[in-house]
């Protein structure tokens, strides 16, 4: 894939990451009468007799350890909300003059935008449960579906690279190293 389609793959890269930063900043949204992770632990707590799984204990004891959580992802959250409302949502005219400006005020890696997403998946896995006994991994259906059209395109790519080779001799250009020639068809 080296060489291929940096335009396409870097821009879905960062429209992904935007993407997951303002998915972040909503589940933790502060603004008034959002459903978000804390109003559902507030509602929690008020509807806790209501758990199919688990008495009131169980429930006030899972809110605890949810709120505990979320006390040490705020750091994190607060960066993701800044970032959030200083250019994905609204483009912010300072940090267009300086980018930089913002990644040294609400600085954020993927590993932390991970760790925000595993520890909410935690939060909303131990709640339901408790709620209405449905327990297991939250995910998409296909979440990994790109791996097959990477693997056609790498394919592809393989398949021109032979063509090339059958007409004008030896490619120089990045290895196809993970194709053998028998997987390559010809279109």
């Amino acid at each position: 894939m080296l060489g291929v389609a940096w335009t396409f793959f870097g821009l879905t890269l960062d429209g992904s990451l935007e993407l997951a930063q303002m998915v972040a900043a909503r589940i933790y949204d502060t603004t008034r009468g959002t459903v978000t992770v804390k109003s559902m632990l507030r509602e929690a707590a008020v509807q806790s007799g209501s758990f199919q799984r688990g008495d009131r204990s169980q429930v006030t004891e899972a809110i605890t350890r949810s709120e505990k959580i979320i006390d040490v992802l705020e750091q994190l959250i607060s960066s993701i909300r800044t970032r959030r409302n200083e250019w994905p949502a609204h483009l912010d005219p300072r940090t267009v003059a300086d980018p930089k400006a913002l990644q040294e005020k609400a600085s954020l890696t993927v590993p932390d935008l991970q760790r925000v997403f595993a520890e909410t998946k935690k939060i909303l896995i131990e709640i339901s449960g408790l709620y209405e006994g449905a327990v297991g991994e939250l995910r998409f259906l296909g979440h990994d579906d790109y791996k097959a059209a990477l693997d056609h395109i790498r394919q592809a790519k393989c398949s021109q690279i032979k063509i090339f080779e059958n007409e004008f001799g030896p490619w120089d250009g990045p290895a196809r190293k993970t194709v053998p020639d028998a997987a390559i068809g010809t279109p």
